[in-house]
Formats: structure tokens, C-alpha cells, sequence
């Protein structure tokens, strides 16, 4: 068996928000730089970037794509008429223009320059069925977060509520930014599928691109052993989810749906009757004051589940009842049927990483992820000392302290997680807190 790294979903200049410098050549320096050996091609059904990748990759005896050095995987990602997004992976050019015939009668934009993720009015398990029918393989897309996703707030609670007779196609669960493997596996309904952690990127940025992968133990880099791996069968399988720390991502924080202020809880310095005795707001959180802060969040949860919360700040500023969205921690505490992580024996590792580029910026004390002068130091330690996964997981620490010690302060605290987190929220990054 070999070893493949894999980020499995990514997206095109073709989708809103994506950087116009996305294209193979960008997207090959960045997986380079970070270790990646099979990328998504992203938004393979849009007509244009179908035509540009059916152009430039090349087909290998054993059907996997490649572009210089570097394996890909046909790939988009669409959205069904729940409102949930899927990844679709296809095992050829052929399979990608008859799902692109089937969805089409069904789709406004399939077929638009800014359609790269469709809208699909089909419902999951009839896009199930389709996309499994010629050949792909599909799963729900960062299936916590608080919009367009499968256990979002208010929809599904588990696979089988949502995909009803096709569930037993559904080949993996894509866990996104704010949630990783402890907080998956409080759920019964996923311990025999497989997880995936992507990244999404809209960017060729290092800090985008490969911030989430899989690593994965097969013998090519097919679609075929993609699915045999996910699968777990004849040998093959995921060895190891990488991804962000869940409170790095945007979600993982509940939030007000309308000034985006992130809410959390303290323990209050004078003691009160009521228990919950007052609030501070700032910029960015609404910071709530208890005598039992745990006690009092687990209560608050669950009157924001219902939907009947409102955000204090919204109330003062604009005299608007706007209403607290759960994030991706708290919807999975309402839906979990663990209080703690249940693995299953087949669930691979996770490591919670941070991107390289925001370990420089926090040892820089630079708040711009472009800034020239961390860009700058990030090339200059991948050329020194190897790709990003090595320097994060596998050099040895003298070795990186030999770059910059306080760079290795960090990793150090990274890989035996003694790092604290600001969590993100509505839409917000969280922050590493370490004092160097």
C-alpha cells in the first residue's frame, strides 16, 4: 500500500467568493508546499472548468487524473432542494457529463458561469440515487455547520431522517471546519461511516488549500481505491483525519444570526438570586455572567434549540428581536446521543491543526494572513525544512527550534495540545491563544 495525502473538496473561479487566481498551476505550488499528493478538481460540472480540466489533466492506466506531479479527483459540490450540500466525486469525464444531463432538467444554474455549486431541486436521496446510478459517490458537505448543511439547526438529526431508503449509499461524512472526530462520534447514526476532513478552499492560499486532508493507505490514487478506502475493504483505508482545531473554524461558537456576535458565558463576579445576573457586550461576543456558567449555558442551549432566544445587543442597538443560532458544538450537544466521543474501532486519528501561516502570524504578532512578511517567512521555513504537514507533525522539534524557537514553541504546544482557543462563531475565525 502507499500513502496519499488528500483534500477532496475545494471549488473553482466559477462559485462566488473563490479567489480569481485559483487554477492547476496555483493549486500545484500550494500542494507542494503543503504535502498534498490528490486534490479535488472542484466545480467539475460547470461547463467551463469542465472543459479547462478535461484539457489539461492526464489519464493514467490506472484511471486516476494527473497535472504535473500532482493526482486529482473529479469533484464538485451541489445543493439539493433541502437546502443541504453534498460532495460528489466522479470516476471519469464520461460519468460527469450524464450527472451533468440528469441534474440539468432540475437545475437553473448547472450550466451558468457562476454555477460551479448548483442548486439542485431534487431531493438527498434522489441526488443519491443519480449520481450513485453513473458511477460517483456522495456525501453531505461540513455536515454541522449552522447553514446549508444536513444537521444544521431545525433540519435533520440523523443520516437516515435525511437520505430515508438511499442512506446506504451515502459513502462518508464530510466533517468541515468546526467539527472534527470527538464531536462526530457523540453521534450513534455515524459510527460506521466513514469521516472527511477538506477544506473547502476558495483560495490557492496555503492558508486555504490542504488546511483540512485525509491520509489515506491504498494502492493508486484512483477513485476506485478512494472508494475501497472509504469503504474499508481489501486493505485499504483512511489512516488519518487532519483539520483545524473545531475552535478555529467559523461555526463552532452559537452566534446571533444578525450582528454575528458570538455568545458566551463567565462566571459572574458577585453571586446573584437569579443566577444568570447580567451581560457585557463587546465588538464581537455577548459575554453572559452566571454563578454556574456551565449550568447556565446548558440551559441557554437549549431555549436557543427552540428557537426562542434573542440577542441582548441586537435588542439595545436596533430594538429587534433577531434570533441565537447554535453553532456547530452546541447543535451537536442537542442532537448527540454521547456525552463524550463513543469511536468506533475503525475511526482513524485526528490531529487538530493549526495552518503554518497562522503560527507565523501569532509569533509575527501580524494580524493580515497576506501580509508579505509572513508569506514571506512561510516560504522561507517550508524550503528549509519541508512541506507544512512534516514541519506541523513529524520534524523533530530541535530541527524547527533551529528555524525559530518560538515558531517551536508553538508546534511543540500544537502536538501535545497546550493551546488555547478564542472560538469562532458567525462567521468569525477562532484565534490561538499562547504566550510565547
Amino acid at each position: 500500500m502507499y500513502i496519499f495525502n488528500a483534500d477532496l473538496h475545494i471549488h473553482s473561479p466559477h462559485s462566488i467568493a473563490v479567489s480569481k487566481k485559483l487554477n492547476l498551476d496555483t493549486m500545484i505550488k500550494t500542494c507542494k508546499k503543503k504535502g498534498l499528493n490528490i486534490l479535488g478538481t472542484g466545480d467539475i460540472l460547470q461547463p467551463e472548468w469542465l472543459k479547462y480540466m478535461e484539457t489539461h489533466l492526464d489519464k493514467d492506466k490506472n484511471g486516476a487524473f494527473l497535472y504535473k506531479g500532482v493526482n486529482f479527483v473529479l469533484q464538485t459540490e451541489i445543493e439539493d432542494v433541502e437546502s443541504v450540500h453534498e460532495v460528489v466525486l466522479f470516476p471519469d469525464f464520461d460519468s460527469v457529463r450524464e450527472i451533468q444531463k440528469k441534474l440539468k432538467p432540475h437545475s437553473k444554474n448547472i450550466l451558468d458561469e457562476w454555477g460551479g455549486r448548483p442548486r439542485v431541486n431534487l431531493s438527498p436521496a434522489e441526488c443519491v440515487d443519480i449520481i450513485t446510478d453513473s458511477g460517483g459517490i456522495i456525501g453531505p458537505a461540513h455536515a454541522f455547520t449552522p447553514f446549508k448543511a444536513i444537521f444544521r439547526q431545525n433540519k435533520f438529526k440523523t443520516l437516515k431522517e435525511c437520505y430515508q431508503d438511499a442512506v446506504k449509499k451515502v459513502s462518508f461524512v464530510e466533517l468541515g471546519l468546526s467539527a472534527n472526530t470527538d464531536l462526530a462520534d457523540k453521534m450513534d447514526c455515524l459510527k460506521n461511516v466513514s469521516f472527511l476532513s477538506n477544506s473547502d478552499a476558495h483560495s490557492e492560499s496555503p492558508r486555504s488549500l490542504g488546511r483540512e486532508f485525509n491520509k489515506f493507505e491504498m494502492e493508486n490514487p484512483s477513485l476506485d481505491e478512494i472508494i475501497l478506502a472509504l469503504e474499508r475493504k481489501d486493505g485499504r483505508k483512511i489512516s488519518l483525519n487532519v483539520g483545524l482545531h473545531p475552535k478555529l473554524g467559523k461555526y463552532y461558537n452559537m452566534f446571533c444570526n444578525k450582528c454575528r456576535r458570538r455568545i458566551i458565558f463567565k462566571k459572574a463576579k458577585k453571586k446573584s438570586s437569579s443566577g444568570l445576573n447580567q451581560y457585557s457586550l463587546t465588538a464581537e461576543f455577548v459575554v453572559n455572567y452566571a454563578d454556574e456558567p456551565e449550568k447556565a449555558k446548558k440551559n441557554y442551549i437549549n431555549q436557543v434549540s427552540k428557537n426562542k432566544m434573542v440577542c441582548p445587543a441586537c435588542k439595545e442597538e436596533f430594538g429587534k428581536n433577531f434570533k441565537i443560532k447554535l453553532g456547530v458544538s452546541e447543535r451537536i450537544d442537542v442532537i448527540s446521543d454521547h456525552e463524550k466521543p463513543n469511536h468506533p474501532a475503525h475511526r482513524p486519528p485526528y490531529i487538530n491543526a493549526i495552518p503554518l501561516v497562522d503560527i507565523i502570524r501569532s509569533v509575527k504578532r501580524i494580524k493580515s494572513a497576506t501580509s508579505k512578511t509572513v508569506l514571506n517567512e512561510y516560504e522561507k521555513i517550508i524550503k528549509e525544512l519541508g512541506s507544512e504537514f512534516a514541519i506541523l507533525t513529524e520534524i523533530s522539534i530541535d530541527k524547527v527550534e533551529d528555524f525559530d524557537a518560538n515558531i517551536a514553541k508553538i508546534v511543540k504546544a500544537l502536538r501535545n495540545d497546550k493551546i488555547q482557543y478564542t472560538p469562532g462563531g458567525g462567521g468569525t475565525y477562532g484565534e490561538i491563544k499562547f504566550d510565547l
